[in-house]
């Protein structure tokens, strides 16, 4: 028997006699009694003789029936304290000390049926408090699940809100930039539109879309929509541009929000703070459209029938929606006291107001901005309270969500708890240390196996990325950017490549590919040069970092060149066997600075005008040829072993007129051009 710290019973032993002459059990399983004194005899019977379980079951038994007064004989070698004869005497004493409950002990049969009473003694108290735990832990997690429900539909509603806000901001901005037609009016609208692609990108949850109800089905064709109208925008008028934004695009994102009120199973003051928050932003939409379509107001100096009605009816969803909110949520109103009743903001945009409704004035852009700076101030008011009111529900609903789980916590360590005492610790303790063993065999074998993952792993960086530069991630180290006084870089890609692939099949273009950029690779190996990138059939590559090589980068890239135009010119197709495959290289030398761009796949690449100009010498070049700027032509003209020839001024992109050379062939030689400790 072993006692848990509330003296639970934990398995099947038998309870000594003189811990307890009459042993109580209470309705929870508890055990009454001198605690002290059954611990003290489970002690001794731990530190008597450790024979087999049969042995102290047995021991534990004959204890319960013993005496104090008889003498002392030996039964199946355990002593024990009889009266003047055996069995008889002990069976009237076990009677008189604990009636016909224990039965023999000695025997099969007994200690059987004394085993199942055990069970049945501990059994039933957990049994009934598995089952009453289990009824709590399954309303604790109904309520778990109902406020998870509206987590999510919180975070949604919380996210759409943000980007009916951003859409909003764009709509004011694009309306009046087309309604104005001034170009210092873009810069804002530039900005508005990053605000609405990063709330989109935000947005983490999509409703289902039953057929038929609506056109968006996922962030991608929503996006693609707006995407749409910001190409076609200057070519628009600012209504076709309220009705988009207001009705296309804006309307529908409402519309979910209100659809996920209405489903809402949440508790009736966290709906009612929900229904305050949908109000309040349609609300602010309807002041946003509002702005909106009075900037086509100071932008033409008066409006039609039809749009001072648009007009109005967005002014008074906006008053309306408010004021519902208001009534829903107090704090709404407490924050307009303190911020937009009697302020000057207030005032500025009343004024401003009657002026629309009297409809009759002329187009002012300077007062079109003032107008759009005021309504823009109270549209940040009320994006104050919407933050707020979000902070309020979270906040409330986090709590909520704290004190479920909390319950659900503590309901199933009960019923856990409670499971695990009857046949869990003697199942553990006979199996703990096969566990263990089997754990530390699984856990040597996964470090092996991440060890080797690693390996892989460095070995695809370092072809990613420089040996040093790999090294320094690795390690933790920062990467800098780093300036290079002289680089030559190379520029290469396939002459009529468009054609070729639109001949072939995709896989032939890709095979065809990859077959020049191994032969490419692999010369490389050969030289003092580090491949940058390919981009299609173009190749970039470098000599002179990221190790510096003094002025040897032009004479490796050289000598490259040269050997690719007769490696390449030796690639044939299996599928296009009389095509010749014909590289176009252009060469540039000069500064130029590399570093680690972007943080998902980064790369090592460089910048500078050298890099352009090598890009200008590729594509200005010929095919078969290798075209060289005057800084390589002058850089190759130090080693004189190169046959190079003018070809002349040209007028180059970007660059104006400059004298551009040929790079025709290497001359054999024997002589060391760097030095004894640098070999070509």
């Amino acid at each position: 028997m072993v006692l848990s710290s509330n003296n639970k019973i934990e398995n099947g032993d038998a309870i000594p006699a003189d811990a307890n002459p009459t042993p109580v059990v209470n309705h929870n399983g508890t055990i009454s009694g001198s605690v002290a004194d059954i611990l003290k005899e489970r002690s001794s019977l731990h530190n008597a003789d450790h024979g087999s379980a049969r042995d102290h079951e047995r021991r534990a038994s004959v204890t319960t029936f013993a005496s104090s007064a008889g003498d002392t004989k030996r039964y199946d070698g355990v002593s024990i304290t009889t009266g003047r004869s055996g069995r008889s005497s002990l069976s009237r004493r076990s009677r008189i000390l604990v009636g016909y409950c224990v039965d023999d002990p000695r025997t099969v049969k007994g200690r059987r049926i004394q085993m199942t009473k055990m069970v049945c003694l501990a059994g039933i108290p957990i049994l009934i408090l598995i089952i009453q735990s289990g009824i709590s832990v399954s309303q604790a997690l109904t309520e778990q699940r109902v406020s998870n429900a509206f987590i999510a539909q919180l975070e949604f509603a919380i996210q759409t809100g943000y980007a009916v806000h951003a859409l909003g901001l764009e709509r004011g901005t694009t309306t009046f930039f087309v309604a104005m037609q001034e170009k210092s009016l873009f810069e804002p609208v530039m900005k508005r539109r990053l605000m609405v692609d990063a709330a989109l990108k935000n947005m983490t949850h999509w409703p289902a879309v039953k057929d038929g109800t609506f056109e968006f089905e996922n962030k991608q064709e929503l996006t693609l929509r707006v995407l749409v109208n910001r190409v076609f925008v200057n070519t628009s008028t600012p209504e076709e541009q309220l009705t988009f934004f207001t009705d296309t695009i804006i309307a529908p994102l409402l519309r979910w929000v209100g659809d996920a009120v209405i489903k809402s199973e949440s508790q009736e003051q966290r709906w009612q703070d929900l229904v305050a928050y949908y109000t309040f932003i349609i609300a602010k939409e309807g002041f946003a459209a509002e702005r909106s379509s009075g900037t086509v107001f100071y932008a033409r100096g008066n409006m039609t029938k039809k749009q001072y009605k648009w007009y109005l009816d967005k002014r008074s969803q906006g008053n309306a929606f408010l004021n519902k909110s208001m009534q829903f949520n107090p704090t709404i109103q407490q924050i307009l006291v303190d911020k937009w009743y009697t302020s000057d903001l207030e005032k500025n945009v009343t004024l401003e107001r009657v002026r629309i409704d009297e409809n009759n004035y002329v187009p002012d852009l300077e007062r079109g901005n003032f107008y759009y700076d005021q309504m823009s101030k109270f549209q940040s008011v009320l994006f104050d309270i919407e933050n707020t009111l979000t902070k309020n529900i979270t906040n409330t609903l986090n709590d909520a969500v704290s004190d479920s789980a909390r319950t659900v916590a503590a309901q199933l360590f009960v019923v856990i708890l409670a499971c695990c005492l009857f046949p869990s610790i003697i199942f553990f303790l006979t199996h703990i240390t096969g566990q263990i063993q089997t754990f530390a065999a699984v856990l040597q074998t996964k470090n092996e196996e991440i060890m080797k993952e690693k390996k892989r792993t460095d070995a695809v960086l370092n072809h990613l990325l420089p040996r040093q530069v790999a090294e320094k991630i690795k390690s933790g180290q920062p990467v800098y950017p780093e300036s290079y006084d002289q680089v030559t870089v190379f520029f290469s890609d396939i002459v009529q490549f468009t054609d070729f692939s639109a001949s072939s099949t995709p896989l032939q273009v890709v095979d065809t590919l990859n077959k020049l950029y191994t032969i490419m690779d692999k010369r490389i190996e050969a030289y003092d040069v580090y491949k940058v990138e390919t981009i299609g059939d173009a190749y970039l590559c470098v000599s002179g970092l990221p190790e510096r090589n003094g002025n040897k980068h032009s004479y490796e890239i050289a000598c490259m060149s040269l050997d690719l135009l007769k490696d390449v010119s030796g690639i044939r197709m299996p599928h296009k066997p009389d095509y010749e495959l014909r590289l176009r290289i252009g060469l540039n030398t000069g500064p130029c600075v590399a570093g680690i761009t972007g943080i998902k796949m980064p790369r090592y690449c460089i910048f500078g005008d050298t890099v352009n100009t090598a890009s200008r010498m590729e594509s200005n070049g010929e095919p078969l040829k290798i075209h060289l700027s005057t800084a390589t032509y002058d850089a190759l003209t130090f080693f004189n072993i190169f046959e190079m020839e003018r070809r002349g001024e040209m007028n180059i992109k970007g660059k104006g007129l400059m004298v551009t050379y040929w790079l025709m062939s290497k001359k054999a030689t024997k002589r060391n051009l760097f030095g004894p400790e640098v070999k070509a």
